[in-house]
């Protein structure tokens, strides 16, 4: 379930035009923290970091006027995220 969104998230960042390249690795890389404590193959992951998407929504925040749709996605995925106890 969260996967799909982490999918289209990633899609995303990596064709968004115009973000800058330090911008766009570190929202990459959180993503990729986020896929690794959601991981159903490592559950514990999944309670060991829990600024992980704080620090992403503020990342994707900064974006929010020039990227919407990434704004949007990340949105989503926090609060699914936060639904599930993550």
């Amino acid at each position: 379930m969260v996967k799909p969104l982490l999918d289209q998230l990633r899609a995303k960042v990596e064709t968004a035009s115009g973000l800058p390249a330090k911008t766009k690795t570190e929202l990459l890389k959180l993503v990729s923290e986020l896929e690794n404590q959601t991981s159903a193959s490592n559950p514990a992951n999944a309670a060991s970091d829990p600024h992980g998407v704080e620090r992403l929504v503020a990342a994707v925040e900064g974006l929010e006027a020039s990227h919407p749709d990434i704004t949007n996605i990340v949105t989503r995925l926090a609060a699914m995220l936060g639904n599930l106890g993550i």
